[in-house]
């Protein structure tokens, strides 16, 4: 028995080689596709897990966005109101004074530079908010994903001081920055509507012309009142969020301390957002639809008494009614307390859920939130 076994085995050995080598291949083959199977699986739930967790903590800093922005309106709002003050001439007009058409052209340039400044500073800080917090959010996600344990390359934290202290920075558009743009505004509202008289008619289209006019003038200069070419990347607008490079913690690298260099890196990745060619058409966008919204309260006023068409329907024509300067001003006078009012506020809140704005912000998150594997910066 045992004899025929044997013979067998060595008549049929190199068959029995390849089976058995082929058969063991198989074998290895199969556990190996597992095995990778079984990786590609847990890198995918991963990779999902990551991913869901990015859009959890992006929603979380959108959401935190939005409520710093309106908690910033009554300061701002305050700030303004205290700057120009437009109550107290109205005061001293229902005074009687001798002067009263001298107080009612003041009051005229203030009421229109109040309101146009208040759509300017509310737009910029939404803007200049949403710019921050997405920087700041890219680089704390980084960080919990370092105090995970995962292993991310990195030379930039956000520790508690830094975030502190960087979105501090907002106080300059809150308070120079709004000062220089108060200065600038004035000077092209005089120069605008400096020669209109208070008992001049103007309708709705001539107030969206005179909108246009302050736009172009204000747009149009740069921080040393030189006109801009319409191909320069750098917003106009943008001196009045950060102040000149080196006043706002952008120093040499070499002389900082850990916290500073990162409050510094900070400063100088939000000055090369702030100074993108996507921000400066992110911005005019957001202008547009912002002055967009003032000239439809405007509309309002504007309404004149319904006519009826041949089936009946009241129709109304705004575009068709005059009103004297002199009514405009105290209705442009009106216009900051309910485009800079505490929530719920539909014109920021418009802003803030401006589509390329969001979509904006999400590029900037994303840009931030991860980095290149043979740097530390993303």
């Amino acid at each position: 028995m045992l004899g025929d076994l044997w013979t067998f085995l060595k008549r049929h050995k190199r068959r029995l080689f390849w089976f058995t080598a082929l058969s063991g291949g198989t074998y290895l083959l199969w556990r190996y596709a597992g095995w990778k199977i079984a990786e590609w699986r847990q890198l995918e739930e991963e990779e999902c897990l990551s991913n869901a967790k990015r859009q959890h903590h992006f929603d979380c800093n959108q959401r935190n966005c939005n409520t710093t922005v309106l908690s910033l309106l009554p300061k701002l709002r305050e700030t303004i109101r205290q700057r120009i003050d437009c109550e107290k001439i109205i005061h001293e007009i229902k005074t009687r004074p001798e002067n009263k058409i001298d107080l009612w052209s003041e009051l005229k340039i203030m009421s229109f530079t109040r309101t146009v400044v208040t759509v300017y500073s509310t737009t910029l800080l939404a803007a200049f908010v949403r710019v921050q917090l997405n920087i700041l959010g890219g680089y704390m996600y980084i960080d919990s994903c370092l105090s995970e344990g995962e292993q991310v390359p990195t030379t930039v934290n956000a520790p508690q001081d830094v975030q502190h202290d960087y979105l501090g920075k907002v106080q300059y558009l809150m308070n120079d920055g709004l000062g220089e743009l108060m200065t600038t505004v004035t000077e092209a509202v005089e120069n605008v509507l400096g020669g209109v008289a208070l008992q001049d008619f103007l309708t709705l289209q001539d107030m969206e012309e005179c909108i246009s006019k302050l736009r172009g003038q204000i747009e149009v200069l740069s921080s040393d009142n030189s006109v801009l070419l319409p191909g320069n990347q750098i917003h106009s607008l943008g001196r009045y969020m950060l102040g000149p490079e080196g006043v706002n913690g952008e120093q040499s690298v070499c002389k900082l301390a850990s916290s500073q260099e990162s409050l510094q890196n900070l400063m100088v990745e939000t000055r090369d957002v702030l100074e993108s060619n996507d921000f400066r058409l992110v911005l005019n966008d957001c202008l547009d639809t912002a002055f967009s919204r003032l000239l439809d309260n405007l509309a309002h006023f504007f309404r004149p008494p319904a006519t009826h068409d041949d089936d009946g329907h009241a129709t109304y024509n705004p575009c068709k009614t005059m009103l004297a300067l002199a009514k405009i001003t105290p209705m442009m006078n009106g216009q900051m307390f309910v485009l800079c009012s505490d929530a719920p506020n539909q014109f920021v809140q418009e802003l803030l859920l401006f589509p390329r704005m969001k979509d904006f912000a999400a590029n900037i998150y994303e840009s931030f939130s991860q980095v290149q594997a043979t740097g530390g910066h993303p």
